[in-house]
């Protein structure tokens, strides 16, 4: 990952020919891409994924990963607005074909998510995959272990190892591109058509299971929750270790954007 985790800035020409030339255009030397997703309540003037950008733009050694980033839009409104804000988008044909809108955080886009990181793992790509609540004030790439098959922010502190949590819902995750992840997501697949009822399992969820864990022989980094926090955590005495900020804890759009809004202003300050 020592691509991605540079500091320099260069500008990609837009394209628009589908996922692969989406992929090929925003990978990374070591074939590592950036992945967020929104539905038309999370792309439009003001919205979260205009802070969400900001934050790439205002935050350390962060601009340059603009040029990795790819936003896939759940609808076509949300994919509107984007071409007009970023210029990589992608609208995902699972979500395509739904009815209204779809929201990130819902069941359908949970679904939509996993289907979307296997297709992205199988075509040789690893990625990292951040939610578009949260919002990235320093370069989170140099905390993911280069060697494991993932690295995950659940929620969950240093000197508390032993107990992880889905508190943190995957806001945060890198996955390695090989057989064990592209596995992992082809049980969950397998899972999601025996047991319907499982319902929609974060990130974390998943990361937790032994089954899942021991049965490939995985190696998993849970990424320090001084690191990878969550806005209504209590105040860390090491401000300068934050490195993104999840808005996991509010349940609604408006409420997410108004404290995200409100730390970003804080930021330029």
């Amino acid at each position: 990952m020592s691509t991605i985790r540079g500091t320099e800035f260069s500008h990609i020409p837009p394209e628009s020919s589908g996922l692969s030339s989406l992929l090929k255009e925003a990978a990374t030397e070591d074939n590592t891409v950036i992945i967020t997703m929104v539905d038309r309540e999370w792309a439009k003037p003001a919205s979260l994924l205009d802070l969400f950008l900001e934050s790439f733009r205002i935050g350390e050694r962060t601009k340059h990963l603009l040029n990795h980033l790819i936003v896939v839009a759940l609808d076509n409104q949300a994919l509107r607005y984007c071409c007009r804000a970023h210029p990589r988008c992608y609208l995902h044909t699972g979500s395509g074909k739904k009815i209204g809108s779809v929201n990130p955080d819902g069941l359908i886009a949970g679904w939509n998510k996993k289907a979307l990181v296997k297709e992205i793992l199988e075509l040789g790509y690893n990625m990292i995959f951040t939610e578009a609540d949260v919002i990235w004030l320093r370069n989170p790439l140099m905390h993911c272990h280069p060697h494991n098959s993932v690295s995950v922010a659940c929620g969950f502190s240093s000197s508390d190892e032993q107990h992880v949590t889905a508190e943190n819902t995957g806001g945060f995750f890198y996955a390695k591109s090989n057989e064990i992840t592209i596995d992992m997501f082809k049980i969950l697949n397998v899972e999601r058509v025996l047991y319907p009822s499982t319902g929609n399992q974060s990130f974390c969820d998943i990361v937790k299971r032994e089954d899942v864990i021991r049965g490939l022989n995985m190696k998993v980094t849970y990424l320090d929750d001084d690191n990878f926090v969550r806005f209504c955590q209590p105040n860390r005495q090491n401000q300068s270790k934050i490195t993104t900020v999840h808005a996991s804890c509010y349940d609604d759009t408006k409420s997410k954007v108004q404290y995200l809004k409100l730390l970003l202003q804080d930021r330029k300050i």
